[in-house]
């Protein structure tokens, strides 16, 4: 999920643009697109620092990386604390 999150952050100021030259050949963009925009960016640059932080582990605890076990693999997990 967070690499489409990802993409859409980078191509919003190209899809923007292109929006604005499509629908609006003047010189100056529509407050309310201009305003879009930026709500748009702040929502996806907080859902990129709302999925890093769940993603991140804890500090104090040690990483276990992925293992397999009879066949089967353990997903990677955090370890006890230190």
């Amino acid at each position: 999920m967070s690499r489409y999150a990802e993409i859409l952050l980078y191509l919003t100021p190209v899809l923007a643009v292109a929006v604005w030259r499509l629908l609006f050949p003047s010189p100056l963009p529509p407050l309310w697109l201009v305003r879009g925009v930026s709500a748009f960016a702040a929502l996806m640059l907080l859902a990129l620092i709302w999925s890093w932080h769940r993603d991140a582990g804890d500090a104090h605890r040690a990483y276990v990386p992925a293992r397999l076990d009879d066949g089967q693999v353990v997903p990677a997990r955090q370890g006890p604390p230190q």
